[in-house]
């Protein structure tokens, strides 16, 4: 811990910060030397000395302790898919969304003081939808202290449903960090009548897919009046931090899920935040829940229950050589090269 800023220094508190075997001398001290690192300051900003006198008054409020950064992946909840009628399809769900970089402090990277605690909280997926209805949105995950900037992910938007009436919003999807794909439009036009894909959030995802309405004419009366031909459409894909969710079509066919984002901060490339697929008309289909712990979409629901929303992650990265080993939650951590990483599927904290 700090040597005390005032009052009385023995030797022995130097020693028991800085390392070193007794018997110690004071010349065993000096800044740059194989105690004390080069640049070492006094509680007061005053740099120890590196050679000539030095006194044990020079060490007040010194630390040997190193301030470093901490890098970070944070991936929200996916929402699950939406859950459309037989025949008709559903939009997939929006992954989480999905920030990483190094912690900061008004734009720079925080350099982390001793006892610091950098606390955590993971969103999970939105659930699987058992009813004709949109998808269920996930849930945020946060990054939060005292002493840099905290950081937020937004859930994934859930996969828009069908209407057969056109003026209905059921088969658009909904915003989110990555926004859910739309579902077969209505049936009462032949075209004009879109499914929409919510928006995705700036710099965390991208926005789901939508279904263009093309359902068919049929000019059979002398009257010359026509007479809609319902065509089954396929549900779009939901966004995902790569990538924006793929279009359905009027022949059932369904939009892919929009791509992830790979991320090597535990030391190999892992994809995380996929949208969901659609699902197509077909009696059931679909139902595919996202991947736990990625923050990805789940499937769009025809006839059948959505899949479900991937949980999401928070996952923490410094130098082995200043890891302090205080954690709450019961991160899984593991070393890469000279890094610790700590990975938090749960609420949990970490303490410089």
């Amino acid at each position: 811990m700090t040597i005390t800023s005032s009052g009385q220094i023995k030797l022995t508190d130097i020693q028991t910060e800085f390392g070193g075997s007794a018997p110690t001398q004071l010349s065993e001290y000096y800044s740059g030397g194989s105690n004390v690192p080069a640049g070492t300051q006094s509680g007061g900003g005053v740099t120890i000395p590196t050679s000539g006198e030095i006194q044990l008054s020079d060490f007040y409020g010194s630390s040997s302790f190193s301030p470093y950064n901490i890098s970070y992946l944070a991936v929200a909840g996916g929402a699950s898919g939406g859950r459309s009628p037989s025949q008709d399809g559903a939009g997939g769900g929006g992954a989480g969304g999905m920030l990483t970089g190094d912690l900061q402090s008004g734009g720079s990277a925080a350099a982390f003081p001793r006892s610091e605690t950098v606390t955590v909280s993971v969103g999970g997926g939105g659930s699987a939808q058992g009813s004709v209805a949109k998808g269920n949105s996930g849930s945020t995950s946060t990054i939060t202290g005292s002493y840099f900037d905290n950081i937020s992910t937004t859930g994934g938007g859930g996969g828009g449903s069908h209407s057969q009436n056109d003026s209905s919003t059921l088969d658009n999807g909904v915003s989110g960090g990555s926004g859910g794909g739309g579902g077969a439009p209505g049936n009462d036009a032949v075209s004009g009548n879109n499914s929409i894909g919510g928006s995705g959030t700036s710099g965390q995802g991208n926005s789901g897919g939508q279904t263009i309405q093309a359902n068919g004419q049929d000019t059979e009366y002398e009257d010359g009046s026509a007479e809609t031909d319902e065509r089954r459409h396929g549900g779009s894909g939901g966004g995902g931090k790569g990538g924006s969710g793929g279009n359905g079509t009027a022949t059932g066919v369904v939009g892919a899920g929009g791509s992830g984002s790979a991320s090597s901060i535990t030391g190999s490339s892992v994809t995380y935040a996929a949208g969901g697929s659609g699902s197509s008309g077909s009696n059931p289909s679909g139902g595919t829940a996202g991947t736990a712990n990625r923050g990805n979409g789940g499937q769009g629901g025809s006839n059948t229950n959505s899949g479900a929303g991937g949980s999401g992650v928070v996952i923490l990265s410094m130098l082995t050589s200043r890891y302090s080993g205080t954690t709450s939650g019961s991160p899984t951590v593991t070393t890469t090269g000279d890094q610790t990483v700590l990975t938090f599927t749960g609420s949990g904290s970490y303490t410089t």
